[in-house]
């Protein structure tokens, strides 16, 4: 990029380069009427027009002295083009120094935009992390939110997965149950009978329940887990629905067992 600067005197005008100017700070002499003046308030990117008259050979014009800078400052020359101009109003528009001389240094390449890339790849991935979730955490969401569980069930069918049934069993309480022999010739033989209600807000799957038979010091000298299949009538027969009681009617045979009480606790295993 060419850059001139013009004596102010007498309105000679020369080709200078940035490290000649960075090197003198500016100052220098003019080699027509040996003025010194500043190059920075005169500088420009924009080629002067020449006189009329034929101008000068390059050769025979006289060179633009840097002047010797201060504190260690190295000099710096420059090189004449153009002719003497005698009218300073027909010179061009003086731009700011220090835009004409570091603007063209420091122009950076614009980025490419990738805006739009990011933003789908951004949504993919929330998409993903938002599946992932779901299929961990899919028996919590059909027990936070319970309409959720057709839609859970609907694409667990197609990830081969499954949706459990809420299994909250601190909601499960046992209201009523009794132990007794069904025979009095036969001890061996007892009926259990018990009355389980759901004191959730929504449907609950049915609990394993463990028997333990006790003796008169209330030790324990038997111990069984039930799980549904072994105490329901029907293996199909739905969740125990909000508010409802589950019946459970079992015979056993305890052998030589002589039970004189009993526990029952509720779990899921």
């Amino acid at each position: 990029m060419n850059l001139y600067t013009c004596c102010p005197k007498c309105r000679t005008t020369f080709r200078v380069t940035t490290p000649q100017l960075q090197a003198s700070v500016g100052q220098v002499r003019c080699g027509f009427c040996s003025e010194v003046f500043d190059a920075f308030a005169s500088l420009t990117a924009q080629e002067p027009q020449a006189d009329a008259a034929p101008a000068a050979e390059p050769a025979t014009l006289p060179e633009l002295q840097a002047i010797e800078p201060q504190a260690g400052r190295m000099p710096a020359s420059a090189d004449p083009v153009v002719a003497r101009d005698r009218d300073p109003v027909s010179q061009p528009g003086r731009p700011d120094p220090a835009a004409g001389l570091y603007e063209w240094e420091f122009r950076m390449p614009a980025a490419p935009s990738r805006t739009g890339l990011w933003l789908s790849l951004s949504l993919l991935l929330v998409a993903v992390l938002a599946a992932q979730a779901a299929f961990t955490w899919r028996t919590d969401l059909a027990i936070a939110y319970p309409q959720s569980r057709a839609w859970l069930a609907r694409a667990c069918a197609l990830a081969g997965c499954r949706v459990s049934p809420p299994a909250l069993s601190s909601y499960l309480h046992i209201e009523a149950s009794d132990l007794k022999a069904v025979d009095a010739g036969a001890p061996n033989e007892i009926e259990l009978t018990a009355s389980i209600r759901n004191r959730a807000p929504i449907e609950l799957a049915h609990p394993a329940f463990e028997l333990t038979l006790t003796d008169g010091l209330d030790q324990a000298i038997g111990r069984r887990v039930f799980l549904p299949r072994e105490y329901l009538r029907d293996a199909g027969e739905a969740m125990i629905k909000p508010g409802t009681e589950l019946g459970v009617h079992l015979f056993l045979d305890t052998g030589a067992l002589r039970a004189a009480g009993y526990r029952l606790y509720l779990f899921y295993p």
